[in-house]
């Protein structure tokens, strides 16, 4: 078994009691740029965006600390049994579709392992014994299901939200955690002179709350937007991006 698990923070509540080897996805898929005509070169694209953009996590090598643990997923055998962790949060969807996507030639079983809390919580929320339940719960994707998320990852790197709107629309029935993170994704595009629901969230999020202190806006902002699923990096540094843009008008 293969346990492919989105970040650090749930890796270090994974219960023992739980067979097989895990894989960590330490990625934010969602945040700079993916367009690239393979892998190789999405990984030079990602570690030079991040390590661009997020200084304090430059001094964990990508290529030492990222890349290894998307490889364990690559070289799965065909005869690992695949369990897929992830949340229903536009940054834990980004990262999922791209991981079935590296999957996309795994002969074996592949299983999502879903929360039984909200989006605020999602495991963050959850005791060992309910994550060894929700193990126990893991659903079997069918090949239509992997073959429309692997699909998911291609468009969103070519930013097609009208083809990605279409396709989750269509496949609701099967896929209803789809559509709400692609609406999300939607709405999260700056056009004209409007940022984008993120950034604007945040502008009023502070005037709501009378401060300039982001431990505070950003509590907020998760409760509130939980379904972007963002970290406090990424939202910090769409909070910068807003105060200098505002500055400089």
């Amino acid at each position: 078994m293969l346990h492919v698990l989105n970040g650090d923070s749930l890796a270090s509540t994974f219960p023992a009691s739980i067979p097989g080897r895990i894989a960590i996805v330490r990625e934010a898929l969602v945040d700079g740029p993916v367009q690239a005509d393979s892998t190789e070169e999405l990984w030079v694209i990602r570690e030079k965006f991040l390590s661009k953009n997020y200084p304090e996590a430059s001094q964990e090598n990508y290529f030492a600390q990222v890349v290894p643990e998307f490889e364990k997923i690559m070289t799965a055998t065909s005869g690992t049994e695949v369990y897929l962790w992830f949340e229903y949060d536009l940054f834990c969807q980004v990262n999922l579709w791209f991981t079935v996507h590296l999957l996309k030639k795994h002969k074996g079983p592949v299983y999502l392992v879903s929360p039984t809390t909200d989006l605020i919580e999602g495991f963050g929320g959850m005791k060992e014994i309910q994550l060894e339940q929700a193990y126990r719960n893991a659903r079997l994707l069918d090949s239509n299901e992997r073959h429309v998320l692997a699909d998911m990852w291609k468009i969103y790197q070519k930013e097609d939200i009208s083809e990605a709107l279409t396709l989750s629309h269509q496949t609701m029935p099967e896929t209803p955690y789809l559509y709400p993170a692609v609406v999300a994704w939607k709405e999260s595009i700056a056009h004209g002179d409007y940022p984008g629901k993120p950034k604007a969230a945040l502008k009023e999020i502070a005037a709501e709350l009378g401060t300039d202190d982001f431990g505070k806006i950003f509590r907020a902002f998760h409760i509130k937007h939980a379904i972007y699923g963002y970290g406090d990096l990424q939202v910090k540094r769409l909070w910068e991006e807003m105060k200098s843009g505002e500055l400089a008008q």
